[in-house]
């Protein structure tokens, strides 16, 4: 039996009790504005281009709600070193 001494060391980082109930709000968040886009999306009742045109900024608004919350979560692990 080979046993591996060399395993890779990771940083250690913990997040507060209220950072992590801010992640999961945000997550819940995210998560209840995605559906409300797809529910809006699939009663679009105006042109083709203007259905895409709602669906895209849609898209690049959760994007942007994802990127701007990861942020958070990864300075609030970072802060707490």
């Amino acid at each position: 039996m080979v046993i591996f001494s060399n395993f890779p060391l990771q940083a250690q980082a913990t997040e507060t009790v209220s950072e992590s109930m801010q992640d999961l709000e945000n997550d819940a968040r995210r998560e209840v504005n995605q559906r409300i886009n797809r529910l809006k999306e699939a009663a679009c009742m105006k042109s083709e281009t203007e259905c895409l045109k709602a669906k895209a900024k849609n898209r690049m608004q959760e994007a942007t709600d994802v990127v701007t919350d990861k942020y958070d979560e990864i300075k609030n692990v970072i802060d707490d070193d």
